[in-house]
């Protein structure tokens, strides 16, 4: 039996709304609710939608193949790309209201045109200057490679001390996923980069085998949210759980109680289970 959620938590991965987000009920009611006490805050792609994804109602035959399905679906996909960069008014509004419950992150899209270049990072350096922690990169929705297309942006980054927030993800049949390889040559050309994997068990075997390729890199941390429990127990073992940090992709993805759940029926320690709910997140905010 799970035991009730007695710990209070930092949620190293939070969005401004979502569809677990109750109706009439705001995000500090929400995180209220399952005392949630402080979170890494991002906005959100407004513009995609799981129906974007797929098919437009076409027929049967007007796909053919399984192959020509899926690159429909891609088709879809690219379009519900936003161009240049997001609008983060609900996340500086939501922060100026309780400032003392988020820490605001940037969703940066680094795959822009020459043209856009200076005027797009003048954007992310005017956010710093107003108080924003990091920034979210998510490489599948602006189909960018890792380190390739973000070396300018990670050096601006550790220049700043400023944190990078990378979404993970294995391959899968239409994106060629994010080597552990390519988070190693980050890792290694940027050392004084905190760095964050989100999403880091999907499954047991991308679990292990993050850990056994970025152990050794103490400028990586590990975020837990659409994990399932044993990836994340391999992940402890293999890095520590001092190096874990809690994150629940709320109200986006889960609701909080199912991934605060993944971390209360772990065979650990209470004072480990403290450590991965807020203690880690607090660390790397301070640092």
């Amino acid at each position: 039996m799970i035991e009730k959620n007695k710990f209070k938590i930092f949620d190293a991965h939070m969005h401004t709304i979502g569809i677990f987000l109750p109706r009439n009920m705001s995000l500090i009611e929400y995180m209220d609710q399952f005392n949630i006490e402080k979170a890494i805050l991002t906005t959100t792609n407004r513009a995609a939608r799981p129906s974007d994804y797929v098919d437009k109602g076409e027929k049967e035959e007007e796909y053919g193949d399984t192959n020509n399905k899926m690159l429909k679906a891609f088709e879809n996909y690219k379009k519900t790309m936003p161009k240049g960069q997001l609008d983060h008014q609900d996340v500086i509004n939501l922060s100026k209201k309780h400032p003392d419950r988020f820490y605001k992150f940037f969703w940066f899209n680094p795959n822009m045109s020459q043209d856009q270049e200076n005027d797009d990072y003048r954007t992310l350096e005017n956010h710093f200057d107003n108080g924003f922690y990091g920034v979210k990169l998510h490489p599948i929705l602006h189909l960018i490679k890792v380190p390739r297309d973000v070396l300018k942006l990670a050096s601006l980054l550790e220049e700043r001390n400023k944190i990078l927030f990378l979404h993970s993800y294995p391959k899968v049949t239409f994106f060629n996923g994010m080597f552990t390889k390519d988070i190693v040559k980050l890792a290694k050309s940027f050392p004084d980069l905190k760095i964050i994997v989100g999403h880091a068990g999907y499954a047991m075997e991308y679990a292990m085998e993050l850990g056994m390729n970025l152990k050794r890199y103490e400028n990586i941390y590990f975020e837990t949210s659409c994990s399932i429990p044993y990836a994340l127990f391999s992940l402890i073992k293999a890095v520590g759980h001092e190096r874990i940090l809690f994150g629940s992709d709320s109200p986006i993805t889960n609701p909080a109680q199912i991934e605060i759940d993944k971390i209360l029926c772990l065979p650990i320690s209470k004072e480990q289970k403290q450590d991965i709910f807020y203690y880690n997140s607090e660390k790397i905010i301070q640092k």
